[in-house]
């Protein structure tokens, strides 16, 4: 669940955790998904940041993020530090999905 800075929230993003007060009040509550007007309302709260739930429809399989890492990296495949760099971004891509 990541948390976000009000001024990035995007109306259509749920809150992962309820928002509360500095007294602890319920502000608003899990699962409310954000409008404009309930941004605009956190902002004139001075509210800094909240947890809002991760999309997992926005997220990308693995051989989707190697396909974008092999586009960013043609140019450069033949530089040995690129390469290194580039092998070392797809294990981590491997090592994650595993």
């Amino acid at each position: 669940m990541p948390k976000i800075l009000v001024s990035k929230l995007k109306p259509g993003m749920k809150l992962a955790k309820a928002v509360r007060n500095e007294s602890g009040m319920v502000l608003l509550g899990e699962n409310t998904e954000l409008s404009d007007s309930l941004i605009d309302r956190l902002e004139r709260m001075n509210i800094e940041s909240v947890s809002i739930v991760a999309d997992a429809a926005k997220e990308k399989s693995p051989d989707e993020l190697l396909a974008e890492l092999d586009a960013r990296f043609r140019k450069t495949e033949k530089e040995p530090y690129m390469a290194e760099l580039k092998r070392l971004f797809q294990e981590h891509i491997k090592g994650t999905a595993a």
